[in-house]
């Protein structure tokens, strides 16, 4: 299994895209990740791009899986 680490502000960067581009800004909604050498967190593969969609464009062929009820909570309170 690869593992690639993303910190919050990874993720609240990926979410701001996200919001660019609903505003219609031009964004690819992605971040390029190349850390191997972190001393505690360094990713498994050489690079990775991690890609960010609204659940419109990605749940288009099922429904979103399941999560902890308190995260399900926090998703709603977004």
């Amino acid at each position: 299994m690869e593992i690639v680490y993303l910190s919050r502000r990874n993720l609240l960067t990926l979410l701001s895209k996200l919001n660019r581009k609903a505003n219609g800004e031009d964004t690819q909604c992605a971040l390029i990740k190349g850390d191997t050498k972190h001393p505690k967190y360094p990713q498994s593969m050489k690079s990775i791009m991690v890609v960010v969609l609204e659940d419109d464009e990605y749940y288009t062929e099922r429904n979103a899986g399941t999560v902890h009820q308190a995260d399900e909570a926090a998703i709603k309170g977004m």
